[in-house]
């Protein structure tokens, strides 16, 4: 679920960042499951570059290829295919792909590229210890339980959808949701 989520929070900044109307890169469409993105080049020709995403991703980068037969833009999607970990996000994808079609058209990277970054969870926030009014501390059992929870379910976001084991699933669900609606609520 969580590794859902941070596709579709990916897939949302891919569109705000590059919308149908952005000069050099733009994304046309968007799913869980297919991006199709337009690449402006040099003198204004357009190619039409698609991305698959599979049901083992993000352990594995999604599939890219171009309407083009231009080498150039073939060679740019093929460097695609050789990325590990952080990089075979969607997200970082685009990032390394519109990097590499500017330097081989030779035109400038565009200043929004800057803004592409995987979404960042929010640092857990330290439990403050009530006092009571006998100055004694009243941290629960609870409360540190719900942390050790939320620390064994980090690890997972990058795993497909299909290995997260489905014991304790609705409480790793909500617990990712809360985050991400901060997180979202941070974004706006």
């Amino acid at each position: 679920m969580a590794c859902l989520n941070t596709l579709k929070l990916e897939i949302k900044t891919l569109e705000q960042v590059f919308p149908k109307n952005h000069e050099r890169f733009q994304i046309m469409s968007a799913s869980v499951d297919e991006l199709t993105c337009r690449f402006v080049g040099k003198n204004g020709k357009k190619y039409e570059i698609h991305a698959n995403i599979t049901e083992t991703y993000p352990n594995t980068p999604p599939v890219w290829f171009a309407d083009s037969e231009d080498p150039i833009v073939t060679n740019a999607v093929q460097i695609l295919t050789n990325t590990q970990g952080r990089d075979n996000h969607v997200i970082n994808q685009v990032g390394i792909l519109l990097r590499e079609l500017c330097k081989l058209h030779g035109v400038p990277e565009p200043p929004d590229l800057d803004s592409l970054s995987l979404p960042v969870h929010p640092a857990p926030q330290q439990r403050v210890p009530s006092v009571t009014s006998n100055g004694a501390e009243s941290g629960t059992e609870e409360d540190e339980e719900m942390a050790a929870e939320e620390d064994e379910s980090e690890g997972e976001d990058d795993l497909p959808l299909e290995m997260v084991d489905d014991a304790g699933r609705s409480n790793k669900t909500f617990y990712m949701n809360v985050i991400l609606e901060h997180y979202v609520d941070y974004l706006v």
